[in-house]
């Protein structure tokens, strides 16, 4: 893997200007992706691509809320395949990760553990995760630096051709998300990514909240959200947010429900598996306020690399695994205090380097 060299895309200018420059710096990687992504939906639903997408994008409206909440990613989107060299659908449905899934009944429960702690007086806010993906996206990382009409600037982590998976912005905003696939779901609502990139997008916590809270979700997702002044984690789903209370300054969340009921049927157990339970134990252990009652970015950046058995927070590649089989993309720890720092590893950080990016405040 390739932390020391994770590709830096710089995206300025108008959103369709932004979304260009993402596809033609990274036109060869989206095309190989694309190549293992349709392989890989067979893989997972039994059905070729050539069938499954068609029949996804038909039988799904998720447009509309997005022109209705965050016009301006379409237009990224669009400049995306212009970039790229690809047909507006399959750049559409590149960005359709989560509701994939759903739609395609994924097995599982997805992976991805998640932490937000609130400032004190000898710390910073920290927003962190692991960014458990596919295998099939390993090779496709990629840091987008947005810069706004103000100057202000955003750091995006994604797999080549997404508008984004998590984030932190100049304003002092970070972003962290998980699936819980458990939630109900909307096929009319707003996609996980397009949902991520409005909230990020706002001045500041308690306003990417309110546009969280605002939304029809398509996805069950939960958000940890975090600013200067302290933090805030939603459940998210088709009947709305609801807001995840937590203890000592600090939020961990793995892959079930903590406080949303909103199951997508009778049937589902909102325990979640035994893995996400056991990750979310491991991100416990490592950052309970009984063992350090003030924590550093050298403590989060441990808790994601921990490998426990059976609730591994950070997932190394097995050598022959399938291309459907979870595995850590990335992680990410967004350190707000005085200064704003980006720590991100392409990988699995029990494995990988981590690069540190210093924001300049907006």
């Amino acid at each position: 893997m390739f932390t020391a060299d994770l590709p830096v895309v710089d995206c300025s200018g108008s959103p369709r200007e932004r979304g260009r420059a993402h596809g033609e710096a990274l036109r060869a990687v989206i095309a190989d992706k694309i190549l293992l992504w349709h392989q890989a939906i067979g893989e997972a639903y039994g059905v070729r691509a050539a069938m499954f997408l068609p029949r996804f994008l038909a039988e799904t409206d998720f447009r509309a809320a997005i022109a209705r909440h965050t016009p301006d990613l379409l237009d990224e989107v669009a400049g995306i395949a212009e970039g790229a060299g690809l047909d507006n659908d399959t750049a559409y449905a590149l960005q359709l990760m989560d509701e994939e899934w759903w739609f395609g009944r994924s097995l599982g429960d997805g992976h991805c553990s998640s932490l937000a702690i609130s400032p004190s007086s000898d710390q910073p806010t920290f927003v962190a995760q692991t960014m458990d993906l596919p295998r099939w996206h390993d090779g496709a990382q990629a840091l987008l630096r947005l810069t706004g009409s103000d100057g202000s600037q955003t750091l995006v982590l994604t797999s080549a051709g997404m508008i984004g998976l998590t984030g932190l912005s100049g304003r002092g905003l970070g972003l962290c998300v998980n699936t819980l696939s458990q939630l109900a779901t909307s096929r009319k609502g707003l996609p996980v990514a397009f949902a991520m990139r409005g909230a990020l997008a706002r001045a500041d916590a308690a306003q990417a909240a309110a546009f969280l809270r605002s939304v029809n979700h398509a996805s069950g997702q939960n958000y940890q959200i975090g600013d200067r002044h302290g933090i805030d984690t939603l459940e998210c789903s088709a009947a709305g947010a609801v807001t995840v209370a937590f203890e000592a300054g600090r939020s961990l969340h793995t892959n079930h429900p903590l406080a949303s009921r909103d199951a997508r049927d009778a049937e589902v157990s909102m325990q979640g598996s035994d893995n996400s339970r056991a990750r979310l134990d491991s991100l416990r252990q490592d950052l309970a306020p009984s063992r350090r009652q003030s924590v550093d970015a050298d403590a989060v950046r441990t808790a994601l690399s921990a490998c426990r058995p059976g609730g591994e927070v950070s997932i190394e590649i097995e050598p022959g695994s399938a291309l459907t089989a979870s595995v850590t993309f990335g992680a990410l720890v967004s350190e707000i205090g005085e200064n704003i720092t980006l720590s991100v590893c392409a990988g699995a950080p029990s494995a990988e380097s981590w690069r540190e990016i210093a924001l300049a405040s907006a």
